[in-house]
């Protein structure tokens, strides 16, 4: 466990075995973004996590850039399964309104660019919000009930979009006080990405353990290419005890 008593799960077999999980079953294909969420937390979260508990909140944490995790929103139930009973957790992601389910667009529970999804666990808290972080949202006021504790964004290849410069800004300015994880296909990418948030966070790319177990195609570059295969963090916080 960690500092929290939260358990460090090592890698897909050890999530298997805490399931009960068949080896050959591919659950792992649809979980690798809200196993590697849970990572996150676990692993840069335990400043975050105190926080949020000191203040009697849920730990809030803003998915920027979300797309492919929007068809599976139902799963992240699984990342409160992991956590302690005693955790709650506020899950805000921010899409850009072409990207926003359908259901959600027909959801009562709209209220002008924000959409509020409920899930039988009660612990966790979903929200959608429509725009461009840190330009037409301002991330202190504009996605859910505050500023972020944490920052995650999925596959994002921060050098691909000109709108990830006022994401990275926004965590420069933030600096220590808010911490931004983010996973990326390659590591040739990752390196180049992470190295936006200073020689810290370059320094912190690895392997992500719970990267999806299925090589992509890769047709411009002869490297290893997985979703959510590398991982780096930026502002990383560390817990005095």
């Amino acid at each position: 466990t960690n500092a929290l008593g939260m358990k460090k799960l090592r890698d897909w077999g050890d999530y298997y075995a805490l399931r009960k999980l068949d080896p050959d079953s591919p659950v792992a294909l649809l979980l690798t973004f809200p196993v590697t969420l849970y990572h996150a937390i676990v692993e840069y979260g335990e400043v975050p996590c105190t926080v949020a508990r000191m203040l009697s909140r849920p730990l809030r944490i803003h998915v920027v850039g979300a797309e492919k995790e929007l068809n599976f929103l139902d799963l992240f139930q699984e990342t409160m399964f992991l956590l302690p009973p005693d955790y709650s957790v506020e899950l805000v992601f921010i899409v850009r309104q072409d990207m926003l389910p359908a259901s959600v667009k027909e959801s009562e529970q709209q209220t002008r660019n924000e959409f509020r999804m409920d899930f039988a666990c009660s612990r966790l808290k979903v929200i959608l919000v429509s725009g461009t972080y840190g330009d037409s949202l301002d991330p202190n006021f504009d996605c859910g009930s505050g500023a972020p504790d944490m920052v995650v964004a999925f596959n994002a290849g921060l050098y691909a979009y000109e709108s990830w410069r006022s994401v990275v800004e926004y965590l420069r300015e933030q600096r220590p006080a808010v911490v931004g994880v983010f996973t990326d296909y390659n590591e040739y990418s990752g390196v180049h990405c992470a190295s936006l948030g200073g020689s810290h966070a370059r320094e912190s790319l690895c392997v992500n353990p719970f990267r999806q177990p299925l090589a992509l195609p890769v047709y411009s570059m002869n490297l290893p290419q997985m979703s959510n295969g590398f991982i780096y963090v930026y502002n990383r916080q560390e817990l005095d005890l």
